[in-house]
């Protein structure tokens, strides 16, 4: 008679009773086609691989200028992707001198810059101080050198051209400073009415109580600054925003992207049948000979590319509603020597606009985005024009200035009673207006404080990088996950094989390049590629779900998933607006 009594199991208590085998070693020959397939996508990975770009190194040019700018930077000269810098006295301007600026740089100094590189044979146009310092360092995109024709973001400097257009336009009568929005655009329905009483003035001396972009942006700005794309690509046209836009106090400096849009618009609509675009070029960047300054949707042919840091490429601000904010706005360090020199000595359209409207400004704090470095911790006062910011320092006097930074530049225009500066690159870690003040001195000012270790950062890179790969590749050759020990399924193969592509993006994106080979990024993706080749192999040979515990096994996956999916859509937009 056969026992009653049950055989003693070996499955843990809770534990599932299914007795799964492992699925088989994939044979020699499928390793073969696996590793044909990792190659493959290896060299498509290629194409978008992380650009690792040599940062600047030196710089050459004028000595003078040169050995001031490597004193101030330092160490941070690894920052610069690719920097040109202008300096010149205010003394007096010479128009037939500019036929002269091939002698600004050296044979040597010229030589250093690249075969490639040549000085304006007319870089001032109609209006050129006596003598121009030239430097130059690091390169647009990794290869081509950086000279003063060099096409830059212009961020923020923009507004400058912005205040001079309104100043320009209120002398010759067809606006007035006290004008205000509902009068500009009567037929627009404000819901608030503070709103509707904004005047031109207010929005030009970020005073308006609007913020940096229309109301109901806010999620869709934070989302594309994460990814360190155009963060107003998508937002509200800044006219059609006013609408629904609720005003803050207007006693406060907020400064704001958005009001300056608005009074671009603004200026063209009390202009007729014109855009921001064509007024600006016909009454300030023509009379200038600023002709390598535009409003364009796409990088100039030999534009500087942007990078966020050396190695870190990020797209340009392409929403050319907010050119007037200096959006979709480029220019050279040539072209902004013309604008300075004329503004300084008073011959440019709209040089009034450097005129004091607001003095003693409460201090707007640390800056964001573009934000300008208004801050007076040291007992420096600020005071406001129209764009232009004044700020009385100890060390330099009255201090004449903008600057403006987006993902991908960083710009300065300064000047004293007696020196200017103007200061480019196509790097944002870069601190172009500690710079450009260092600059306006007889003497060098203080060094800037060393760039942080990029060790973390690297770590960062690192980890993400090589880790889902490895570990995917491991439950592959081993048949089972190499910490947990538990055996493959499907739905490991896609919760880790998700994961590691969802890295990847990852590491393309918001990666540090800058002392990493980017083949690192090619031979992840191989393997990546070669072992979901493989598991596509066992998928017909491996159950659905073999867990200890199903439920916790099920609720791990679908977290995974989820986050695998979320990374990989939200770095994966980022890294195709790069490169589209």
């Amino acid at each position: 008679m056969a026992s009653s009594v049950p055989t003693p199991s070996s499955t843990p208590p809770g534990a599932s009773s299914r007795r799964t085998p492992r699925s088989p070693a994939a044979p020699g020959r499928i390793w073969l086609l696996a590793l044909v397939v990792g190659a493959v996508v290896a060299v498509l990975a290629h194409l978008f691989a992380p650009v690792r770009s040599t940062p600047a190194t030196g710089v050459a040019g004028d000595d003078p200028l040169a050995s001031d700018v490597e004193h101030i930077l330092g160490e941070r000269i690894v920052e610069a992707q690719g920097l040109s810098v202008a300096r010149f006295d205010l003394d007096a301007t010479d128009p037939e001198s500019s036929a002269d600026s091939a002698a600004f740089i050296d044979t040597d100094a010229s030589a250093a810059l690249g075969e490639t590189s040549s000085l304006p044979a007319d870089p001032l146009s109609s209006v050129a101080p006596d003598a121009v310092e030239w430097v130059a360092a690091g390169t647009t995109d990794g290869r081509a050198p950086v000279s003063p024709d060099t096409p830059f973001e212009t961020g923020s400097v923009m507004k400058v051209i912005t205040g001079m257009l309104l100043a320009d336009m209120v002398e010759s009568d067809q606006t007035f400073l006290d004008r205000t929005l509902a009068e500009v655009f009567p037929e627009m329905d404000f819901d608030d009415p503070e709103v509707a009483s904004i005047t031109l003035q207010e929005l030009a001396t970020h005073h308006s109580g609007l913020r940096a972009a229309p109301d109901g942006d806010d999620l869709g700005i934070l989302f594309r600054s994460m990814i360190l794309i155009g963060p107003y690509e998508n937002a509200t046209p800044p006219v059609e925003g006013l609408v629904h836009t609720q005003a803050g106090p207007k006693d406060q400096y907020v400064y704001s992207n958005h009001a300056f849009a608005v009074l671009g618009h603004a200026l063209a609509a009390e202009a007729g049948d014109t855009t921001y675009p064509e007024l600006v070029r016909e009454r300030v960047l023509d009379p200038l000979g600023m002709d390598d300054t535009q409003v364009t949707a796409q990088p100039p042919e030999d534009g500087a590319l942007p990078y966020f840091e050396p190695g870190v490429r990020v797209a340009p601000w392409t929403a050319t509603d907010y050119a007037p904010a200096g959006v979709s706005t480029w220019s050279t360090t040539s072209d902004l020597v013309a604008l300075v020199a004329a503004v300084a000595d008073g011959t440019a359209p709209g040089a009034s606009s450097t005129d004091v409207v607001l003095e003693d400004v409460e201090s707007p704090g640390a800056p964001s985005d573009d934000e300008p470095a208004g801050e007076t911790d040291d007992g420096a006062s600020l005071s406001l024009g129209l764009a232009w910011h004044h700020l009385d320092t100890p060390e330099h006097g009255m201090v004449t200035f903008h600057n403006g930074q987006v993902y991908g530049a960083s710009t300065t225009v300064a000047f004293n009673d007696e020196r200017a500066v103007v200061l480019m690159g196509n790097t944002s870690t870069l601190q172009e207006t500690e710079l450009a003040l260092g600059l306006l001195g007889d003497e060098p000012g203080e060094p800037l404080t060393a760039p942080s270790t990029t060790a973390p950062f690297i770590v960062l890179t690192l980890v993400p990088l090589l880790v889902p790969p490895f570990l995917l590749l491991a439950l592959m050759i081993r048949r089972r996950t190499l910490i947990t020990q538990r055996p493959l399924d499907r739905m490991r193969i896609v919760s880790l094989g998700l994961g590691s592509l969802a890295w990847l993006i990852y590491v393309q994106r918001g990666g540090v390049w800058t002392d990493l080979p980017s083949e690192l990024f090619t031979v992840a993706a191989g393997v990546v590629a070669t072992a979901l080749a493989v598991g596509v192999w066992h998928w017909r040979r491996v159950p659905v779900e073999v867990g200890r515990f199903r439920w916790s096994h099920v609720t791990v996956f679908v977290f995974s998933v989820l986050f695998s999916l979320a990374l990989l859509t939200y770095m994966g937009y980022g890294l195709l607006a790069v490169h589209l």
